[in-house]
């Protein structure tokens, strides 16, 4: 690895040949102060999409808030508690609005996005006039959500995959969106990015269904990986 601290020939025989590479100079400043353990343990990590790394000044500061305050249940009426409360309210409010989700959305802390994806399981209206509808490649916490629409009685359909570039098949897609003019709960599921290939779906996928959402009442999510 070539070390960007210093002027040996060979890091300048890089820049020359590309001059681009020193405008993410902010980022090997960033692995060196918050990520050094990477280099120090002579890691390679790739994984920044389904486990992204932690970095060491979110856990010092994490650390200096729980060893210098005094927090309670947040459900109580006390100062500490009220001190853990005031702490996941701004929480709960920094997700929304990075979101862009103040004014329609609840935010709902879960131990992961299979315990989240189990929530909707669970509270969705699925009776025998509703319909599940998801792409061929969702992640297995998704695909479970099927189990909850069978037991009580809903139909679920799988929309597949274009087999030479690994993406929804629109026509499928448009045609059961479009489907089942007697279901009145329709529930449609894609991944942002597929666990299966790693493609990205298009999220216009959202608007469509929103869209079909005027005439036939389909309900959708999206999970990224």
């Amino acid at each position: 690895m070539i070390n960007l601290f210093n002027g040996n020939p060979e890091y300048k025989a890089f820049l020359k040949s590309f001059p681009e590479y020193k405008e993410t100079g902010a980022l090997d400043k960033l692995r060196k102060t918050d990520f050094s353990r990477l280099d120090k343990d002579g890691h390679t990590y790739l994984d920044y999409t389904g486990g992204n790394l932690y970095a060491k000044r979110l856990v010092d500061e994490h650390r200096d808030l729980l060893v210098n305050g005094v927090f309670g249940n947040p459900h109580s009426s006390n100062p500490t508690s009220l001190l853990s409360t005031q702490l996941v309210d701004a929480a709960r409010s920094n997700v929304l609005k990075y979101f862009n989700a103040l004014d329609d959305y609840f935010c709902i802390f879960t131990p992961n996005a299979s315990g989240a994806l189990k929530i909707v399981g669970e509270c969705y209206p699925f009776d025998k006039k509703s319909m599940f509808l998801l792409s061929l490649d969702n992640h297995n916490s998704v695909n479970g959500i099927r189990e909850f629409a069978k037991k009580k009685g809903a139909d679920f359909q799988y929309i597949p995959i274009d087999k030479e570039t690994l993406y929804i098949d629109e026509l499928e897609l448009n045609k059961n969106l479009e489907s089942c003019p007697d279901k009145t709960n329709k529930l449609f599921a894609f991944p942002a990015q597929s666990n299966v290939s790693g493609i990205k779906h298009s999220l216009k996928h959202i608007e469509h269904a929103k869209g079909d959402l005027q005439r036939s009442e389909f309900k959708l999510f999206t999970r990224c990986r």
